[in-house]
């Protein structure tokens, strides 16, 4: 069994509206490439040139953006810290493979062992490849002592990076990011290229198959077209967005009947394209009736609470942090298969007064003086 052990890194939480922004700090954390030779490398000191802790660490350690939108949480040092470790220790392609992902004090090392239901679940786990063409929202199971279990398969060779979603009892809400590669794959930073998607009119729009919850690569489901209007048009970074869903049946016809998946209508997750931005949306209030928003009161749109069923229209209120291409996988459940339907979107240049007003736009780059957490 291969074990990657290490501290979280510091996390720039931000609430924007109905969605969690999550930008990973330039710190190393402590962590240990258990395998035949143990290989231990000390907060902020440089691993060995060419060990699996060195290829670890360098991917961990990713420079960041911080939106100082007045909304924003301030930075802190996480009070966890996570140990992930995979049966096989070579991740297979194709087949099942148990992962373990242990969250203990940061501090002591001691197990936590408590954890507060968010969406119906103890810890929500996103995994996608580092290309993103690739996603899966999965559940492991808790069993105790802080430790956490999920049985799943991976469908191609190649890198990955998850991100564990979870709530100590009484603390704030932390998400643990961790990069790693099947079997035979070298690990290594993989560039990713996104378009954006073209727009039909206001709506860019896609076709997928429904599938069982987790797992996305199952065949034979039913089809439905899933429409996207990113509102405004075009979007600017550092402001207030929605991202507006119709999903409609395979023959165009909106649909009616959604369900609530996991306590909401539905869920967002964005990803920047170098994945190093995680936005988790959940829908707002009045955001299913498909008329037009007022944009200027985003600010005071709360969550809504899910009737037993809704649909054609789902609406995200969302914030890109920084100009560039996102991608964004939007989910539903619809007669207990889940939809998901992912689209790239842009995030122009913020505008001038509103970059001087909110600071929208400030990137941290390795080698700026550290940020005071």
């Amino acid at each position: 069994m291969q074990i990657t052990h290490f501290k979280t890194p510091l996390l720039g939480l931000s609430l924007l509206g109905g969605a969690l922004l999550v930008a990973g700090c330039n710190q190393a954390g402590t962590q240990t490439a258990s395998t035949a030779n143990t290989t231990t490398v000390a907060q902020n000191e440089a691993p060995p040139a060419g060990s699996s802790a060195a290829q670890s660490q360098a991917k961990t350690g990713d420079d960041h953006g911080h939106s100082s939108d007045a909304a924003a949480l301030e930075a802190h040092p996480h009070a966890t810290k996570l140990l992930f470790a995979a049966s096989p220790g070579e991740i297979p392609v194709g087949k099942p493979a148990t992962w373990t992902l242990q969250i203990n004090d940061a501090k002591t090392g001691a197990p936590v062992k408590d954890f507060s239901v968010v969406h119906d679940k103890l810890m929500h786990l996103i995994v996608v490849s580092r290309d993103l063409s690739w996603f899966n929202h999965i559940h492991p199971e808790y069993k105790g002592n802080g430790t956490f279990k999920v049985t799943t398969t991976l469908p191609r060779a190649g890198a990955y990076k998850l991100y564990a979603d979870y709530t100590p009892k009484g603390k704030t809400q932390e998400v643990a990011p961790h990069e790693f590669s099947t079997a035979g794959t070298a690990p290594g930073a993989t560039n990713v290229s996104l378009t954006p998607d073209k727009m039909n009119g206001p709506w860019m729009t896609k076709k997928v198959v429904a599938h069982p919850e987790g797992e996305p690569e199952a065949k034979g489901g039913p089809t439905y077209e899933v429409a996207l209007m990113p509102m405004p048009f075009p979007m600017k970074a550092g402001a207030d967005s929605m991202l507006h869903f119709q999903v409609r049946d395979a023959k165009g016809v909106p649909v009616k009947d959604l369900q609530p998946y996991l306590g909401a209508m539905g869920h967002a997750v964005i990803l920047s394209s170098d994945t190093k931005q995680y936005l988790h949306s959940h829908p707002m209030e009045g955001g299913m009736d498909g008329k037009p928003h007022d944009m200027s009161k985003m600010g005071e749109m709360k969550h809504a609470a899910p009737p037993k069923s809704g649909g054609p229209d789902v609406m995200f209120h969302t914030k890109m942090p920084a100009a560039g291409n996102y991608k964004a996988w939007g989910q539903f459940m619809h007669k207990g298969k889940i939809i998901t339907a992912a689209f790239v979107v842009n995030a122009g240049q913020p505008d001038a007064n509103a970059k001087a007003q909110t600071g929208a736009g400030h990137e941290h780059k390795e080698g700026d003086p550290p940020h005071a957490h």
